[in-house]
């Protein structure tokens, strides 16, 4: 048994009442991996028929008098024991390894054998194994005489293995099921692979998004032994990759050099290779720099992204080139991710949406036309990573003299994107800390300048003559979460070098009438809350889709010859109301002479806007009805027939109205509205009713 469970089931023996947030905080671990644990621990319990653990309304776990005494009785027992008892999921992920490797079939004896559980345990868990292999469209076939083995697609035979490892290790923090896999079957050790990968990595100059190569080592392992058996993916692969340009890459001569670490590689197909190097540029950083085949394609891809984002956003790059050496170091990766159909497990997925819900929504309608290029719906996961992405892109950070300031840095364990993001938002809470670029936890004693504090999204430990303090943060962090680190850093550090709303005045009128005993402790909560407070006053300071638009912008069944007239028309209103100049209007049309109709950003829409900088004078949105479609010269999307004339005077204010607006365009009422509406009015009434809908969910 783990430790992990082991200390679970020690605490619920030892105390009366135990609640999910004791077992969060006694293991710091998560929700999901605390109901992973007690998963484990029920199962346990049914096995040996006892009532298993049920969680109440107050999150408090209800054990009865007969589980616990089981549950005493199995600590004894696994103290006398060193075998590791598998939960229902963990040997679900065992037989499907088993029959992932084995070419050919397996009998039911050799399941009951591996895992130690009755012949009726074995054929409910192939059922139930069955069942949840169906929507990948892969079945266990039984042959009576010889046993079990898997029929479908060969990509999705491999992919269901990679997700069961990214999924566990990523979920459960456990690799057990994997390391009794690797024993029993005499695969290669891990940690010689891990030697020999880390040190050809270094040959090669290849480097590894962190949490990415623990995943790929187990993958590795149990791929190899698939391919040894002479299993090849070649049709699906050949049609899906440019298998010539992979061939060219540093990154495939990695691939051969690794595989002679290893015997019997000779039967591992050379389209197979190939399939091993995707997965390895699957997981290292991209480098604009480098001279590979693929970065015109990729470069060019990433160009029209970033160019669709800036249309559909209305955000502009205060750095274009910085921000696209950025996204071209985290999309190359996704690009053979996406082209692969391999999986990725991205933990900060529901925090992103929920954080930056209406960045989410831009990018992920920025993306939908690349949805052609990798035949499929573009994952949660991977959009989630180019929001965070993209979070810099309307990042207020200001830069101040290192001289004069507190240094700080920040430690990432997940890659650019969360790094990038954590960054961004630790620059905004304090602006006064000069942040260094950021590190990867593997980088850590790398440090060479003296830092003041350091941030980190794991637990790292430095030299011992280093005292620098670390303060633990979430890569995606909650209001409350902006708040207790706040109060950490003053704490830390103390607030004199911070910016200080009129906290003296506060201190001073409270000491007109009460006795203050810690001055320093409650200083520093007022600053705290102060600056949760401002944290707050700018989220509400969000604009939503019915206070941009302004009901003098509104035109309705308008007359023009061409997408020029059709544009100024647009524009006439807002001009004349002061909420831009005449210089704007000229901007977005000269921006679309020289590049093309990019503001023609789906069906029939127009969406142009130009800089801030260019003539805005107030965050404002119109909305222009033409009478007769016109051609923009938008190949997809022309002819335009509905013009939103957007003014926006920063990269923040105006994201949500556009959020909205991005799903009134997929909303058919919208336009059927705008078609029959005879006033502003109108218009302006459906807008404020879609408003009240989505607040009440």
């Amino acid at each position: 048994m783990d430790n992990e469970i082991m200390a679970l089931m020690q605490l619920l023996s030892k105390k009366a009442y135990v609640t999910l947030k004791d077992i969060e905080h006694s293991a710091n671990i998560t929700r999901r991996q605390a109901m992973y644990r007690i998963d484990k621990v029920n199962d346990l319990l049914r096995l040996k028929q006892a009532e298993p653990i049920v969680i109440g309304a107050t999150k408090e776990l209800q054990v009865t008098a007969k589980a616990k005494q089981t549950i005493e009785l199995l600590l004894s027992e696994m103290n006398l024991s060193k075998q590791y008892y598998m939960s229902k999921k963990e040997r679900h992920i065992y037989m499907y390894i088993m029959l992932f490797m084995n070419r050919e079939y397996v009998s039911l004896n050799d399941f009951i054998d591996c895992l130690d559980v009755s012949r009726s345990t074995v054929l409910m868990d192939l059922k139930e194994l069955s069942q949840t292999l169906e929507e990948y469209g892969i079945r266990i076939h039984n042959n009576r005489k010889r046993g079990y083995y898997l029929v479908g697609s060969e990509m999705e035979i491999r992919r269901v293995m990679m997700k069961d490892v990214i999924y566990t290790l990523a979920e459960e923090q456990n690799a057990k099921v994997f390391d009794v896999l690797i024993d029993d079957f005499h695969l290669d050790i891990f940690d010689y692979s891990r030697l020999v990968i880390t040190e050809l990595a270094q040959r090669h100059n290849i480097r590894f998004v962190e949490d990415r190569l623990v995943e790929f080592i187990y993958i590795f392992i149990f791929l190899k032994a698939r391919m040894q058996s002479g299993v090849n993916a070649e049709d699906e692969l050949s049609s899906r990759i440019d298998l010539e340009a992979i061939s060219s890459m540093k990154e495939y001569e990695f691939t051969v050099e690794l595989l002679k670490n290893y015997k019997n590689t000779d039967l591992i197909s050379e389209t197979d290779i190939k399939y091993i190097t995707s997965w390895i540029l699957g997981i290292s950083f991209g480098d604009i720099h480098e001279d590979t085949k693929d970065c015109v394609l990729i470069s060019d891809i990433i160009g029209k992204i970033m160019m669709r984002f800036e249309y559909l956003s209305g955000a502009h790059y205060r750095n274009t080139e910085e921000i696209f050496i950025q996204l071209y170091s985290h999309f190359r990766p996704a690009y053979y991710r996406l082209l692969c159909k391999l999986p990725i497990f991205n933990p900060l997925c529901d925090k992103v949406r929920e954080e930056y819900k209406e960045l989410y929504q831009l990018v992920e309608e920025t993306m939908k036309p690349f949805y052609v290029i990798f035949g499929e719906k573009i994952p949660e996961g991977e959009i989630a990573y180019l929001t965070l992405h993209f979070a810099g892109i309307y990042s207020d950070k200001k830069d101040f003299a290192i001289a004069k300031q507190k240094t700080a840095l920040v430690i990432c364990s997940n890659g650019i994107g969360s790094s990038a993001i954590l960054y961004n938002e630790l620059t905004r809470m304090f602006p006064e800390l000069y942040f260094y670029p950021p590190l990867e936890t593997s980088h850590v004693r790398d440090i060479s300048e003296q830092v003041d504090i350091i941030f980190s999204t794991s637990y790292v430990t430095l030299d011992s003559q280093i005292h620098t303090p670390i303060i633990r943060v979430s890569p995606v962090m909650s209001m409350a979460e902006r708040y207790q680190v706040m109060r950490e850093v003053y704490m830390q550090m103390g607030s004199h070098f911070l910016k200080q709303p009129n906290v003296d005045v506060v201190m001073g009128i409270i000491a007109k009438y009460a006795d203050i005993h810690e001055e320093q402790s409650l200083y520093n909560e007022l600053i705290t809350y102060f600056a949760h407070i401002d944290g707050q006053a700018q989220e509400e300071a969000a604009l939503h889709l019915c206070e941009m638009v302004k009901p003098e912008c509104i035109c309705l069944q308008v007359e023009a010859s061409d997408w020029e007239e059709a544009v100024r028309k647009a524009y006439k209103p807002m001009v004349a109301y002061g909420y831009i100049t005449q210089g704007y209007v000229e901007e977005t049309i000269s921006s679309v002479r020289i590049l093309g109709p990019y503001i023609v950003v789906t069906k029939s829409v127009a969406l142009p806007h130009a800089k801030p900088e260019a003539g805005a004078l107030a965050a404002a949105l119109g909305i222009c009805v033409l009478k007769t479609p016109i051609e923009f010269g938008n190949r997809d999307n022309d002819p335009v027939k509905y013009i939103f004339s957007l003014s926006a005077v920063d990269n923040q204010k105006h994201l949500c109205a556009m959020a909205e607006l991005l799903e009134m365009f997929n909303t058919p009422k919208f336009f059927d509205m705008l078609e029959q509406a005879e006033n502003s009015e109108e218009v302006m009434t459906f807008l404020s009713g879609k408003e009240e809908e989505s607040d009440e969910f």
